[in-house]
């Protein structure tokens, strides 16, 4: 009997170890899924932030030299339309290097994924 005794408490114990492996993973990856979630709110406040702070900034800096090319020329729908072209050309561009952006944005959010 003490055969039969010894192997259910093996067979208990191993049990519980079991559990306890289950409950502390579940939890860490609770916490890694946290730690993710957090650096990307993070991440897209600060890219919201940053980025209509930047637009604005672009959205006079158009209209101030668009100004400054209509009176050069003395002509202002001529001043707006060269920063009009100017503005399609660089849409243009990172229209032909997008496949550059993704590559990069994704070698980021790999770092930032794979090794914390």
């Amino acid at each position: 009997m003490s055969i039969l005794k010894s192997l259910d408490e093996t067979s208990s114990n191993a049990a519980k170890v079991g559990q306890d492996y289950i409950s502390t993973t579940r939890k860490y990856y609770e916490l890694k899924v946290f730690q993710m979630v957090s650096l990307l709110s993070s991440y897209v406040v600060q890219f919201a932030i940053l980025g209509s702070l930047i637009v604005l900034g672009l959205i006079f800096m158009a209209i101030a030299g668009a100004s400054a090319i209509g009176q050069y020329f003395d002509n202002m729908p001529l001043g707006y339309l060269l920063v009009g072209v100017i503005f399609l050309l660089l849409g243009v561009l990172v229209l032909i290097g997008r496949k550059i952006i993704d590559k990069f944005i994704i070698q980021k959010l790999s770092k930032t994924y794979f090794d914390s």
